[in-house]
């Protein structure tokens, strides 16, 4: 059942033993313009929809997708005059902080690619699982960007074709998918019977 991803932080934050705090913020129109324009112009100097992104023979469409989005983050980013946007250190979500040049302002930044964009599209794109690095990283209010590579094949070339903006807010819904994973250690700690055989 979706739920908005103001709800899932603080449940996740409880979950996690930690004291809840905001981790997500609606976004200020201001801001919403500024980036528009300064990726929309980005667009336009970096030419990266000209450019055919050079793709290893045999590649799974999960490895395009990585290729596509690896390209983006090499070719894209000196193109913005306002923004910056780096590696965000560590595992897990954000992969990328973008800082504003003005005054340093980060934002967690997600970037996903896919082969088309289809609104009745139901596969899952997880964001985030853990509140660690987004607690370690930003301060409030967070405003979360999730930027969408589109990409499409013309003949046995790949050519970025667009790129999609999200300004996800508190109110966003999400899918929440409870998951539970073992260990070495935790299965070495076990009460449950366990054999070794060899």
């Amino acid at each position: 059942m979706p739920t908005p991803l103001l709800d899932y932080y603080r449940e996740l934050q409880l979950r996690e033993g930690l004291e809840p705090t905001d981790l997500i913020a609606e976004w200020e129109n201001a801001a919403v313009d500024e980036i528009s324009a300064d990726f929309r112009a980005a667009m336009e100097r970096s030419q990266i929809t000209q450019q055919a992104v050079p793709i290893r023979p045999g590649s799974s469409n999960q490895s395009i997708g990585n290729q596509v989005a690896d390209f983006f983050t090499l070719q894209f980013p000196a193109s913005l005059a306002e923004h910056v946007i780096r590696a965000c250190p560590g595992a897990g979500y954000p992969d990328k902080i973008l800082v504003r040049r003005r005054d340093q302002k980060a934002y967690p930044l997600e970037l996903k690619a896919t082969s088309g964009w289809n609104a009745a599209d139901s596969n899952r794109r997880v964001l985030t699982s853990s509140s660690r690095k987004l607690r370690q990283q930003f301060r409030a209010p967070v405003n979360h960007l999730l930027a969408t590579i589109i990409y499409v094949q013309k003949g046995n070339d790949w050519f970025i074709a667009s790129l999609r903006l999200d300004f996800v807010g508190p109110n966003t819904l999400v899918n929440i998918r409870l998951e539970a994973s073992v260990s070495h250690q935790l299965l070495a700690q076990a009460t449950h019977p366990s054999i070794t055989i060899q």
